[in-house]
Formats: C-alpha cells, sequence, structure tokens
C-alpha cells in the first residue's frame, strides 16, 4: 500500500477491500486507490462527474476508486501509523470544522484507516464504530463549540476502512476496543483528529480560557465594554483604564486556578439539564458561589461587593448569558475592574 500526498488530494494505491461512507463508491467494495481530494464549500452536481474533472481516470477506472472530497487544505492533513505486534495500522485524517463563530459553515472530519489485518466484513464494521468513538471523543477533548452545543462532527464527515484484498474468507471477527488492533485504532485517530483540527483551525486542548469564551460568542471587547457600563461618574483617561483592564485579564486568563473555574461554568450549563433547571432559579446559588470565588481570587475580598453589582444589574453580555456563564464572567469582570482601580490608587496613593 502506497500513500501520495500531492497538492490538491490524498491518493492511496494498492489493492483493497473497503468499507466506507465515501460519497464516491461508498459501502463494502473492492478498490485500487483510495482518494481524498480538496474541493470547495459550493461544489455542486455528481460526485463520479467531479472526480472525472480533477483526476485523469476513466469512468471505467472510476469503478475502482473509493472516492472522498473535503473543503480542508490536505497539507494540513494527519498522516501516521502504528504497529501493535499482530499487525500495523495507518491513518490519514483530514479535519476542519469551520470558524465556531459562524454556524452555517462546515469543513468535513475524514478519515481513512488501513490494516494489514485480515478483517471479515463484521471486523470492518466493528473498526468503523471504533473509529466514530475516537472521532468524537477527540472532538469532546477539544470542547469545540456550535450553536452553543459541543459537537460530535459535521454534517459531512466520511469513514473509510480498508484491508488488502485477499480471497481468505476466514477473516477476524473481532476489532472493537477490547482487543490490540480497535484500540491502537482508537488512539491513533482520536491523537490524529486532535492535530488535524490544531493544523487547520488551530484548535488545542490546551488553549486559552479566553479562546473558548470567544468560541461562546463572549469576547473580549464584550468584556471590557460590560466591565464600564458599571462606572459611577467620569474619568479622564477611559482609554487608558481599558488597555489595562485587557492586560489584567490577559494575565489572569494564563492562571490555572481562573481557567479551572471558568471551565467549571461550561461543565455546569450542560450539568444543570439533568436537574431540569431552566432560567436562573431561586435555588440556584452554585452559580454565584462560582462568581464569588473568581472575583475574589482576583480582587480580594473587596472585590465581592463588585460582583454583587454585576450580579443584580447584569450590564452588557452578562443579561445575555445562562447563570452558571453570567456569574463567572461576572466574577471575572468584578475582580479585574476591582483589581484595576486598587492598582490606581495605590500608584496615586
Amino acid at each position: 500500500m502506497r500513500i501520495d500526498q500531492k497538492e490538491e488530494c490524498i491518493e492511496l494505491s494498492g489493492n483493497f477491500a473497503v468499507l466506507s461512507s465515501a460519497p464516491l463508491n461508498g459501502g463494502l467494495r473492492e478498490a485500487d486507490k483510495i482518494i481524498n481530494h480538496t474541493t470547495t464549500v459550493d461544489q455542486e452536481g455528481p460526485i463520479r462527474d467531479y472526480f472525472r474533472q480533477v483526476t485523469t481516470l476513466s469512468r471505467e477506472e472510476l469503478n475502482s476508486v473509493v472516492g472522498f472530497v473535503t473543503a480542508v487544505d490536505v497539507k494540513t492533513a494527519f498522516i501516521d501509523e502504528t504497529d501493535f505486534g499482530e499487525g500495523k495500522v495507518k491513518a490519514v485524517i483530514t479535519a476542519g470544522v469551520g470558524d465556531p463563530i459562524d454556524s452555517h459553515y462546515h469543513n468535513t472530519i475524514n478519515v481513512i484507516v488501513y490494516t494489514d489485518v485480515n478483517l471479515s466484513p463484521t471486523g470492518l464494521s466493528n473498526l468503523f464504530i471504533v473509529i466514530t468513538e475516537a472521532k468524537v471523543s477527540a472532538l469532546r477533548r477539544l470542547d469545540i463549540i456550535k450553536n452553543g452545543e459541543g459537537i460530535t462532527g459535521t454534517p459531512t464527515d466520511a469513514i473509510a476502512v480498508a484491508k488488502p484484498k485477499t480471497h481468505d474468507e476466514s477473516g477476524v471477527d473481532y476489532s472493537g476496543t477490547a482487543t490490540e488492533l480497535g484500540k491502537s485504532v482508537y488512539g491513533l485517530v482520536e491523537n490524529g483528529v486532535i492535530e488535524a483540527l490544531g493544523s487547520n483551525n488551530g484548535y488545542s486542548p490546551g488553549r486559552t480560557i479566553l479562546a473558548r469564551l470567544s468560541e461562546r460568542g463572549i469576547t473580549r471587547e464584550d468584556l471590557v465594554d460590560t466591565a464600564f457600563q458599571l462606572l459611577v461618574g467620569e474619568i479622564e483617561d477611559e482609554g487608558e483604564s481599558r488597555k489595562e483592564f485587557l492586560e489584567i485579564l490577559e494575565t489572569y486568563a494564563k492562571d490555572p486556578n481562573i481557567h479551572l473555574l471558568v471551565s467549571t461554568g461550561f461543565y455546569l450549563e450542560r450539568e444543570k439539564d439533568r436537574l431540569d433547571l431552566t432560567g436562573d432559579p431561586g435555588q440556584l446559588v452554585s452559580d454565584e458561589l462560582i462568581g464569588i470565588d473568581i472575583a475574589e481570587y482576583i480582587g480580594g475580598k473587596n472585590a465581592l461587593f463588585n460582583f454583587v453589582r454585576y450580579d443584580r444589574n447584569k450590564p452588557g453580555i452578562l443579561g445575555n448569558l445562562p447563570p452558571f456563564l453570567d456569574d463567572a464572567v461576572g466574577g471575572l469582570i468584578a475582580g479585574i475592574m476591582t483589581r484595576l482601580f486598587e492598582n490606581r490608587s495605590g500608584k496615586t496613593g
């Protein structure tokens, strides 16, 4: 089996038995090529005609091709292999999920896995499941949000599991995660999807809390605008104060304690749905406790009073956020504003 990474496509050549959800010649079939080709997001028309246009293959030759298309630049692909003792596994993954703020734009996650283990149709199907589970796990680890919800894929994802074509019908049936093959594929695909999304979209498990807030529609500009809506009176150098606010924000965004406290709000927004808590019910106080902890961690005890002001008035973006996020963000703003003016008081006192 040979893998060729070209400018606009990745091509696997060999004698394959393939189970796939590919748009060109999907299903269970034999093939001598598996092609993942870059296209545009507005590509239309029959998929076979498209492959005739972008390759030199005849209509007859295309019958032996399993074809994928993607809006992702294939140069960002993850290509790797692993040896698990009983055989080898190779993975070719292109992954993109578009702009995190634009819910209408999707790239595609295409996963092609080849193994030299002689799998039966049942074994191919089991490995298909493993690949799907690994892809979902990668997206959960990255905490990728669309329309306020964590995603499990895009509408155009496709998978292929390939093995050498053979006339031996006594193939391996079991390839789930209880097997060495399944465990190897799971780890390779999970890591590959994460790396490919990092290369193409810039996602990484360790990205800052400010990046994750922005993905939920809460930008730095929203934070500073909200913070300054409750100022009493006028200040001569508001522009300089806003700049200092952002500097303090950037500093605390790197603090692991702030990261963990704010991300607790992300988790608890999902968890509260298990308790059928709608809106911001009166018996819910754990959201305020998180906000208080964040405010006091940054600004000390004086920040508690500032937090109460923001929590009661809910200026700016705070009025549009669900209960845990509005208090986590409110605590962040209250703590920074307290720190900002105490710093200024110390400079002038």
